[in-house]
């Protein structure tokens, strides 16, 4: 893989802790750079940027989110070269730091942290297929999720720029939560983070999460709607500090 697709968010030294930050769908470092800005130096934030978006943008996207984990989890490890792991995801980035957690294996994360997502297992929201649609009913429906801002709706070129990778990032995530594979429950600790007015993820969706784990499972309100990148980073990053072991 290439060494791209971890981007620390500030200078990097021998830091005791690295985060690495997965954004939502079709989204790059752009998306997590003030979360990691919030949460730098200690600790060490790192992006995690896919194919398919800002410098990877001539690469293909990727959709089998398993084959993308077991690729991520030996260079997370790689990366934080000693440090201790913690891993957050946001939307759909939360399945895919979930999944790269499982992937660590016994000697996973220090923390697992998530927001604005359903947990695996629960039903899933997203129409089968929708990836598909013709490209104002597929924006349309990234707008509602709350992955774009509407005023993107007129932006075409922009639209068109990130599309492949939404539409990659949309599939990944549902055959993910559809699949019937096992998930054995982490040991790490979850936190999860929820918007008090997010329209798209409940309360209850956000409770599930704590069969994922044994290590046990805090939560976090914050006033905001689905986006709490862009909304609160600040709040957010205090949510993390506040949570780590």
């Amino acid at each position: 893989m290439s060494a791209e697709w971890l981007v620390d968010l500030v200078p990097a030294g021998r830091p005791r802790r690295v985060v690495y930050l997965f954004p939502h769908a079709g989204a790059g470092v752009a998306a997590v750079l003030a979360l990691g800005r919030a949460l730098g130096p200690e600790p060490h934030p790192v992006a995690v940027r896919l194919p398919g978006r800002e410098a990877l943008l001539d690469e293909a996207p990727l959709t089998d989110l398993p084959a993308l984990a077991a690729r991520l989890a030996p260079a997370v490890r790689a990366h934080a070269d000693g440090a201790e792991i913690v891993l957050y995801g946001h939307s759909s980035g939360s399945v895919l730091a979930y999944e790269t957690a499982r992937a660590l294996g016994p000697a996973g994360p220090a923390l697992l942290a998530v927001s604005a997502q359903q947990a695996p297992g629960t039903a899933v929201r997203t129409a089968d297929g929708c990836w598909d649609l013709p490209d104002e009913e597929f924006f349309a429906q990234v707008v509602a999720d709350g992955y774009l801002p509407a005023e993107l709706l007129d932006a075409p070129d922009v639209l068109e720029m990130v599309a492949p990778a939404l539409r990659a990032d949309y599939r990944a995530t549902h055959e993910y939560l559809t699949g019937t594979a096992p998930r054995t429950p982490l040991a790490a600790p979850i936190l999860t983070a929820r918007g008090t007015e997010d329209l798209t993820v409940s309360a209850a969706d956000l409770a599930a999460w704590s069969a994922l784990t044994t290590g046990g499972h805090t939560t976090a309100a914050l006033a905001a709607g689905h986006n709490l990148l862009r909304d609160c980073p600040e709040e957010l990053a205090a949510a993390l500090r506040q949570a780590l072991p």
